[in-house]
């Protein structure tokens, strides 16, 4: 006669229990989430905007569908044309307590131009003397100048008889 192991519905019974204990906290954290997280989104003329209110505070998310070079501080290449849907960001953090209210601006956008890509970084090399050519790979030219906590670049890249310009600004809520 074979004798069963009695520890063996012990140790099931136990995993069974711990796999429970665990949904349930996983409920009971999910529904505290719920209660006390509150998403709201606001449609504007300039794009969405998201409030996410949490005990520790609230993140304000700023869209904006147009890029305004003006924000950027880089020149738009004369003659490209904007691609529809590239825009920017404003990110802000508010704490409960006011402590360590964090913001960051993003404003970026893609341009393209019939240009050759050698003409289009020549005028970014006039434009902006001071800037570097960080990288060149795969064809594509990245320029990045910093000052003021303020973060710029420039990107191009020739494809499919265009060339592709991105620009971007990043940098806190007082550079922007």
């Amino acid at each position: 006669m074979q004798r069963k192991n009695p520890r063996r519905g012990g140790i099931i019974s136990g995993l069974l229990f711990a796999g429970l204990t665990v949904f349930l906290l996983m409920l009971v954290a999910g529904v505290v989430v719920t209660r006390t997280v509150h998403v709201r989104t606001t449609d504007g003329v300039s794009g969405t905007d998201v409030a996410i209110d949490t005990p520790a505070g609230r993140l304000n998310i700023r869209a904006r569908d147009h890029m305004d070079s003006s924000i950027s501080g880089i020149p738009v290449y004369p003659g490209a044309y904007r691609v529809k849907d590239s825009g920017g960001a404003n990110i802000e953090w508010r704490s409960a307590d006011g402590d360590s209210d964090k913001g960051l601006s993003v404003v970026g956008g893609e341009f393209r131009t019939q240009d050759p890509a050698s003409r289009v970084i020549a005028f970014y090399r006039q434009q902006l003397p001071g800037v570097l050519i960080v990288s060149k790979e795969d064809g594509t030219t990245q320029f990045e100048f910093g000052e003021h906590g303020l973060r710029r670049i420039v990107s191009i890249i020739e494809k499919n008889d265009e060339t592709h310009i991105g620009i971007a600004s990043i940098g806190g809520r007082e550079s922007n």
